[in-house]
């Protein structure tokens, strides 16, 4: 790829400081200038993404990402959902001609899946797609809570505008054949296709706009290669379901990465401004902030998580890299697994360090252009895009108890993280058992629905620090990443005779030593500075912006 560094020091990037100072037109344009730019800079091939290729997986970890995460999520829907889902069917001409054209940003990518009314149900949505005598389509929004909820479908960039939008197929005689994919043009960069219409949503809150919208389809007429895969109504519907949508698992753990260098570009931030921002004692002696537990514990906890997120991120890779498809229906429940832990144990890492972060920053921090906060908010989209939390956890601990799968056993079954991992399974299985092992009863519902999230969350201490020990990260940062996971959880582990809260509190202090004692060779090694403009960094950077600022004084 080329130069990340280079590209963040381009004309697109070097005055992110002041997008917020821009109109949303203004600002929804870069956007779209940027998302070409990286896809551009990344040099990805349809293989590269159909195959989850080491360079399409590693650019997922690319700190030029977090710069304006609503470029990397317009470039992530172009090339994951849009080609990704295409790129099975290339020995099609004329789906191999609109992939040229995608990694070339002659047009601009999209892909339309939950509705109005259908978000985690996704498999009722009602977009319906008619097969007509002549072997095209009709595709039809059959009332306002069918819209296609969100995908960027306004005009913008310039280009030409299409889409996959999911439908449930409808066969001649009325019969229901399944949710299909189908390619669809929205609009020519101006203005959209007749039948095609959508009402623009606001911002959401403290982020970069990237278009977001209710899509409607009023009787739009297709040609019968618009389908994109074929008209088999031999595979069970479920299944056809989950072979249409197989790329948002990808794209779940492949947007989560950005957790990787938000969190070091979050750490780098606190870190030199704690370095720099001064206290006095009542004797008159001053010390940097940076000084104080305190404040180093976040930091050097949010850079222990990166580092062992960043090792579990890359190891999962296989999981989701195949040949071709051919085996895709038997590894699918893998992959919904694998995606599950990812996703929550990323998310809970940035969720619990963020906050805190901020809060070291002081009021500086709560600006957007401090970055730390506009970050947070970002991951919020990050935390629902591609599969909610709360629901991938609750499918995921729901399939674990009944036995329909199983995830990867502990390859370090003696480390306290996996005996937790292990304690608390058992403890909801033996739960399940006593109440039938109905998993639809209410008492599910009111005894172990709650307890998912925390399962979820320790299978992902332990494979993540798994990952990190196998990958050989700084062993200082991996201590530290197994002190935080043993403290939060601590309880279990005195009733449990395992560990006493003082020699666990005394494991983190010894941790957190030994990370501080390296921390500026961690921050040097990361190489996030090229990709930080937030102007509290140094008091050069703090009075150069304050500057720009808009003045008010008297005439006199």
């Amino acid at each position: 790829m080329a130069n990340p560094v280079a590209l963040a020091q381009s004309d697109l990037y070097k005055h992110a400081l002041f997008d917020f100072t821009l109109s949303k037109a203004e600002r929804l344009e870069l956007s779209h200038a940027r998302s070409k730019a990286l896809v551009m800079s990344f040099g990805y091939t349809a293989e590269d993404i159909f195959a989850c290729s080491e360079k399409f997986w590693n650019s997922g970890l690319c700190p030029l990402n977090i710069l304006d995460v609503g470029a990397f999520a317009l470039a992530t829907i172009q090339v994951n959902l849009a080609v990704g889902t295409l790129a099975e069917h290339v020995h099609r001409p004329e789906i191999a001609e609109l992939c040229r054209k995608l990694l070339a940003f002659e047009i601009s990518g999209h892909y339309m899946l939950t509705e109005v009314n259908h978000g985690l149900d996704s498999q009722n949505i009602e977009t319906t797609a008619t097969l007509l005598d002549d072997g095209g389509f009709e595709l039809h929004t059959p009332h306002a809570g069918a819209g296609k909820f969100m995908p960027a479908s306004v005009p913008a960039g310039g280009i030409p505008r299409m889409t996959i939008v999911l439908a449930r197929l409808i066969g001649k005689t009325g019969s229901f054949m399944g949710i299909r994919p189908f390619a669809v043009d929205l609009n020519d960069g101006k203005t959209m296709k007749p039948g095609v219409s959508c009402r623009v949503l606001p911002d959401k809150t403290g982020t970069r706009p990237v278009g977001h919208a209710i899509t409607y389809f009023d009787r739009v007429k297709l040609p019968a290669t618009a389908l994109i895969s074929d008209l088999d109504a031999k595979t069970p519907p479920r299944t056809r379901f989950l072979l249409s949508i197989w790329r948002l698992g990808i794209g779940s753990v492949f947007i989560t990465g950005m957790v990787v260098p938000a969190l070091r570009i979050a750490a780098h931030i606190a870190a030199k401004y704690a370095a720099q921002r001064m206290v006095t004692n009542s004797a008159g002696e001053t010390a940097p902030i940076l000084s104080f537990r305190t404040t180093q514990a976040p930091i050097l906890q949010a850079l222990a998580q990166a580092a062992v997120i960043e090792a579990f991120y890359k190891e999962i890779r296989p999981y989701y890299s195949l040949p071709d498809n051919s085996r895709l229906a038997h590894v699918l429940n893998d992959r919904n697994g694998i995606t599950g832990v990812f996703k929550t144990i990323a998310i809970h890492c940035w969720r619990e360090t963020s906050v805190t972060l901020t809060d070291r920053l002081g009021a500086r921090g709560l600006f957007n252009e401090s970055q730390v906060m506009s970050m947070d908010m970002e991951l919020r989209g990050v935390t629902i895009a591609e599969g909610d939390i709360l629901v991938l956890c609750i499918r995921l601990a729901s399939e674990l108890l009944i036995g329909r799968y199983g995830l990867p056993s502990a390859r370090y079954p003696n480390t306290l993280l996996a005996k937790y991992e292990r304690g608390i399974f058992e403890e909801m299985r033996t739960v399940f058992q006593s109440i039938g092992g109905d998993h639809r009863s209410q008492e599910f519902n009111q005894l172990l629905l709650p307890r998912c999230v925390p399962l979820i969350t320790a299978i992902g201490y332990r494979m993540a620090f798994e990952a990190a020990i196998d990958a050989h990260v700084q062993p200082e940062l991996v201590r530290l990443f197994e002190a935080g996971a043993i403290l939060r959880n601590v309880a279990w582990y005195i009733e449990n005779g395992l560990v006493t809260r003082k020699a666990a509190m005394a494991k983190e202090v010894v941790a957190l030593n030994e990370a501080f004692a390296i921390l500026d060779m961690v921050l040097a090694e990361n190489g996030c500075e090229p990709f930080i403009y937030a102007p509290i960094m140094s008091s050069s950077a703090w009075e150069n912006w304050v500057e720009t600022l808009p003045l008010y004084a008297s005439k006199l």
